[in-house]
């Protein structure tokens, strides 16, 4: 029996200060699936790594053992302590889907509704596939989650399609009284979420300079109406800016308290510090320098009361579960299906069969087109009625009905 597994740590049950020492790079990613994807037992997995969260899906044996324990045990974190377990969530089976389902329409993620991880699902399936490391189980529970999140996001709640964190900080800032409009912005990273970032500010009116790290900087596209620097001289213009917003995926970090300090030596310039990476960009030590106020990733959220959103939340639950009823009955009868193919090639062999009497007196190359379209025919209709059976019975059920068809064929 093959069980769906899933371990992870998130933003529900640890701070972004437990959260990073599990944050994967790129590399480490694909290293850690080759291993736990070659362990006895294990057909298939797909990891997230997140800002937000850190998540192992795996397909395996029932009596596999624990995939934490596995996790463990071949991933880059072998090291793992006991006391970091408590933030550890395992889910297993029908438990799994359902959080797989509801994290890729955004449900899960702190920024409720952001569509960001919708992406981020469907590029960690597809390093995985990359690696050779899914198995037939993980790819349509993969596709079928990201096919129901697009269908959340514009049937139940589009107009949430534009959430990220970035808008959240934008907007948590304006509520502490800082307005970006006419404002000296510094977004350091010219990533995703660093484009977005400067994107989003310049929007909002202010004037906006982007870090770029090549050499031929001038080669590198950032948004349109936005400065570049090179990234070693981001100390430099800091002096003069009002907010600093930091957004890159390097594990180093982009801003240090003594080189910050230096840099604003004899300055009394109030400063907003946005970190919005994991790991975290900025030295939380910066915090204690004179004017400097830090908010990283974890003080950012949307309002989850409002009566709008709730509406299109339980809009978007409707869809989820019957997307999700749709994939175990998918999962509970995946093992019949090639019972129902068998089934209905041995109905249109017999079909054809018992007409090859009436189609004698024709030709034989009629008679070999005829003997076609009827096979075809025939498989077609039967296997269409045990599909129709599959969709409405159980895999219980299912099963009894196939194994009283096939005494029925070989009874005769």
């Amino acid at each position: 029996m093959t069980d769906i597994q899933m371990t992870g740590i998130d933003h529900s049950t640890a701070g972004v200060k437990i959260r990073e020492q599990f944050s994967f790079t790129v590399l480490q990613a694909e290293r850690a699936l080759q291993k736990i994807s070659s362990q006895k037992g294990v057909h298939g997995c797909v990891l997230l790594s997140t800002c937000n969260r850190m998540e192992l899906y795996a397909s395996m044996e029932t009596d596999s053992g624990s995939l934490l324990e596995l996790f463990k045990k071949v991933g880059p974190f072998s090291g793992l302590e006991d006391p970091y377990d408590t933030y550890f969530k395992i889910r297993r089976q029908e438990e799994a889907v359902r959080h797989l389902f509801y994290l890729t329409a955004g449900l899960k993620s702190r920024i409720l509704g952001e569509d960001q991880i919708l992406t981020q699902v469907r590029e960690a399936v597809k390093q995985s596939r990359e690696l050779y490391c899914t198995d037939p189980v993980l790819e349509v529970l993969f596709r079928q989650a990201v096919t129901a999140g697009k269908e959340v996001k514009t049937k139940a709640m589009s107009g949430y399609a534009d959430m990220s964190a970035v808008h959240c900080a934008l907007a948590y800032i304006r509520q502490k009284g800082f307005s970006p409009e006419g404002k000296k912005c510094l977004v350091i990273g010219n990533g995703k979420m660093g484009k977005l970032a400067a994107e989003t500010l310049r929007n909002a009116g202010a004037s906006v300079t982007v870090t770029v790290r090549q050499y031929k900087s001038g080669m590198v596209e950032i948004p349109k109406g936005c400065e570049r620097i090179h990234y070693g001289e981001r100390y430099e213009i800091i002096p003069s800016c009002d907010l600093i917003v930091s957004a890159t995926v390097s594990p180093n970090l982009t801003i240090r308290k003594d080189a910050l300090a230096q840099a604003m030596e004899g300055s009394v310039r109030e400063q907003i510090y946005i970190d919005l990476a994991v790991p975290r960009d900025m030295e939380e030590e910066i915090a204690q320098l004179p004017g400097v106020t830090l908010y990283d990733i974890d003080r950012f959220q949307n309002d989850r009361t409002a009566e709008e959103f709730l509406a299109q939340k339980q809009a978007a639950e409707q869809i989820l579960e019957q997307r999700i009823k749709e994939f175990q009955s998918w999962y509970e009868c995946r093992d019949l299906i090639p019972k129902i193919q068998q089934i209905g090639h041995l109905a249109a062999e017999e079909i054809c069969w018992r007409t090859r009497r009436g189609m004698e007196i024709l030709p034989q190359e009629d008679q070999e087109k005829i003997r076609d379209t009827v096979n075809e025919s025939a498989r077609k209709v039967v296997d269409k009625m045990l599909y129709a059976l599959r969709d409405e019975l159980s895999g219980e059920q299912l099963q009894q009905c196939l194994k009283v068809l096939e005494r029925i064929r070989y009874s005769e």
